[in-house]
């Protein structure tokens, strides 16, 4: 807290961890004014306009704060989640110094990128998904709002690459073909790159509407090669869908990027060799390994971490690459210390995989810049 004791501010939280444990974290952050649940910008208007002369706020009248009063704990109501996202206005850019900012996915180096979020909410029921804040239902920017904002980017300053970061561009099919088509339309010279559900994007005509608006590429959340574990994690995809997917995307051009999770529920030596195998089989252009994490608020961590909603938990290495977490899995019978031996495995096959090389140098070649970036 020492932003609080230099220049004596008010401290607020607000996001998944927050959503998910705010008694908890009001306990256990000393000098925590507040956290905010649910969307932020309704309870931070009503902040900024709530300052009395002495500079303190009356937390009461926030909505969707969560406060300590004389230690107890007391919430408010959440603010209903923003229906129509079109009635807020663009994030001020003009803060940023945006020189320094860079596409994420190295096959785009060289070109001066943003963010761009053109929906909230994700329709997927994953059980180790921490969107909490904004909710399952899927609520879009409309086309002409998101079209415009790209346009005023390109005008303003200069941007031609955007990552996309909304949970799954293509939920709404129909959407996402109208802003590919306003983006044809209006000629706009961009390149972008999203994330995505492989059973969003099987439809070969929206793959090539997206590619003539500028898509490069896709994230997209492969998470196992095991079918099992899929249907245990709610995920709502198949194999066969990935496969699908990945090979309509490879046949156009588009590059996708895969994430796998170690640890599932129910994981064994098999499934992880299963999932190693998979990532293979699907010529992914990058492939990110992690060791599951059980976040707060989820299913995930209801059904076998929930004791650690406690002020006494220690959070600094909840999410570590190393095998220090601060607790021992439960969702499967494989030690922190086997899941991570198996990641490391997993990154080892796959990027000393004759395929793989060659089809980074292949993106080298088409983009020497990144060497020198």
């Amino acid at each position: 807290m020492e932003a609080k004791r230099r220049f004596n501010c008010l401290v607020i939280m607000g996001g998944p961890h927050v959503n998910a444990l705010p008694r908890s974290t009001l306990l256990a952050v000393p000098g925590l004014d507040a956290v905010i649940r649910g969307e932020g910008e309704v309870p931070l208007l009503a902040l900024a306009g709530d300052f009395d002369a002495s500079g303190k706020v009356d937390f009461s009248k926030i909505p969707g704060a969560a406060f300590l009063e004389r230690w107890k704990y007391k919430e408010n109501p959440c603010p209903e989640l923003i229906a129509d996202l079109d009635t807020l206005p663009f994030p001020a850019r003009d803060l940023l110094d945006l020189s320094l900012y860079y596409p994420s996915r190295w096959f785009f180096g060289g070109k001066k990128s943003t963010t761009l979020l053109t929906s909230r909410g994700c329709p997927g029921q994953c059980t180790f998904c921490a969107n909490i804040c904004m909710g399952r239902r899927f609520r879009p920017h409309s086309p002409g709002r998101v079209v415009e904002e790209i346009r005023s980017l390109l005008k303003t300053h200069g941007l031609r690459h955007f990552n996309i970061y909304d949970d799954c561009f293509t939920a709404n099919a129909r959407r996402a073909a109208e802003i590919c088509d306003r983006i044809t339309a209006e000629k706009l010279e961009i390149s972008w790159d999203a994330m995505g559900r492989v059973n969003t994007l099987l439809d070969e005509t929206l793959i090539l509407k997206m590619k003539k608006a500028g898509f490069r590429q896709v994230v997209l959340g492969i998470e196992t090669g095991s079918q099992r574990l899929l249907d245990l994690m709610r995920k709502g995809t198949t194999l066969a869908m990935a496969e699908e997917c990945c090979a309509k995307l490879r046949r156009h051009g588009i590059l996708y990027s895969n994430s796998f999770i170690i640890g599932n529920e129910g994981e064994t030596e098999e499934t992880i060799l299963e999932t190693i195998a998979f990532a293979k089989k699907l010529k992914s252009d990058l492939v990110t390994f992690v060791v599951m994490i059980p976040f707060p608020g989820t299913p995930l961590f209801d059904k076998y971490f929930k004791e650690y909603d406690s002020p006494d938990t220690d959070w600094t290495n909840w999410c570590s690459r190393f095998p220090d977490r601060p607790y021992a899995p439960r969702q499967t019978a494989l030690s922190m210390e086997d899941l991570m031996r198996f990641r490391n495995i997993a990154d080892s096959r796959f990027h000393s995989d004759p395929g793989n090389i060659w089809r980074n140098l292949i993106a080298v070649a088409r983009n020497p810049r990144v060497l020198f970036k």
